[in-house]
């Protein structure tokens, strides 16, 4: 796990709030909610045909077993710009949730 995000789970989000400051820094609500979604995806493991509704990105991998396809093929897709992926630094790409399910019921 990333050092600035050792106190995930003290970031507070009020509603309508996209972003916070904590330990001196400006935290995105979005940031939290794919770190989050990350490190529970890691430390366990899911059925990626039945996960929970919280669970809103996805790393390659899991994306890969969501829409029963392989990794290269979803790089692949990525690089015709048929699926995008949100780029972190220095860290795996990560799916949208909402993405994969548009792209899985306009390609059946």
């Amino acid at each position: 796990m990333n050092k600035k995000w050792s106190h995930i789970d003290q970031i507070y989000f009020p509603d309508g709030v996209r972003s916070v400051y904590f330990d001196g820094r400006r935290v995105k609500k979005e940031d939290i909610q794919i770190e989050r979604s990350f490190i529970e995806l890691m430390s366990s493991e899911f059925d990626s045909s039945n996960l929970p509704d919280h669970i809103k990105y996805l790393p390659r991998k899991q994306a890969a077993q969501y829409l029963s396809l392989s990794e290269s093929t979803l790089v692949r897709y990525h690089e015709n710009g048929k699926l995008k992926w949100i780029t972190r630094r220095n860290r795996t790409p990560i799916y949208s949730r909402v993405a994969l399910d548009a792209f899985s019921k306009k390609n059946q």
